[in-house]
């Protein structure tokens, strides 16, 4: 019995075939890689923006309605107090400007009622809505709460009240005699972008303070 005295040849890779990737081939996986990366860090970046303005623009909305409701409530409910530091704070609104109004209210809702001298502004620098409450002589600054922490638009062309008399005729700010107030028009403005879209949001309401019917 004859044996095979020759096997075939096992097939050995030639060292073209043994080559790895050449620099321009690396260059080129490395770049659209790098695409691809640009490209998923843009869409992060634009949902993780619109995140922070959505959040931003929530907050916003939701401390101008909590503060809208306040400005409402204090200044139907303003009276003269019983006993004012000076002539010039007898009286529930003392004093009534584009951006700003103080009066009498009961803020703590004591068992007294007793009346603290308070005061709505808007700081246009800052864009932020405090309520101030003045000390015992009745001057400010007593101690101060930010209604609206930022992104409160009302400036002098775009006042947060205007006031009217009881004729309804608009009176000129600062009003010379706020007993002649009838009625406050409140437009609070939010926005978190001002300047561009989208529009500020807009928060309105008439108030009529029943205490001052009396004058």
């Amino acid at each position: 019995m004859n044996t095979p005295t020759s096997t075939r040849a096992r097939s050995v890779p030639s060292l073209k075939d043994q080559r790895g990737l050449s620099l321009v081939e690396l260059l080129v996986a490395m770049a659209v890689f790098l695409v691809i990366i640009a490209a998923i860090f843009g869409v992060w970046n634009r949902l993780q923006s619109t995140y922070d303005f959505t959040a931003q623009d929530l907050l916003a909305q939701e401390q101008a309605r909590a503060a809208m409701g306040e400005m409402v409530e204090f200044i139907r409910t303003a009276r003269v107090p019983e006993y004012a530091p000076s002539e010039a704070l007898n009286a529930a609104i003392v004093s009534a400007n584009a951006n700003e109004i103080i009066l009498w209210a009961d803020t703590d809702r004591d068992p007294d009622h007793e009346l603290e001298l308070i005061r709505f502004r808007v700081d246009t620098s800052t864009g932020i809505l405090y309520r101030d409450t003045a000390t015992e002589s009745g001057t400010f600054p007593g101690s101060s709460v930010r209604l609206v922490t930022s992104n409160v638009s009302n400036d002098s062309e775009n006042p947060l009240f205007v006031f009217s008399e009881g004729g309804g005729a608009q009176l000129s700010v600062p009003v010379v005699d706020p007993t002649t107030i009838r009625e406050v028009h409140i437009n609070l403005m939010v926005d978190v972008i001002q300047g561009s879209s989208p529009v500020a949001h807009v928060l309105t309401s008439i108030v009529q303070p029943r205490n001052l019917r009396q004058y």
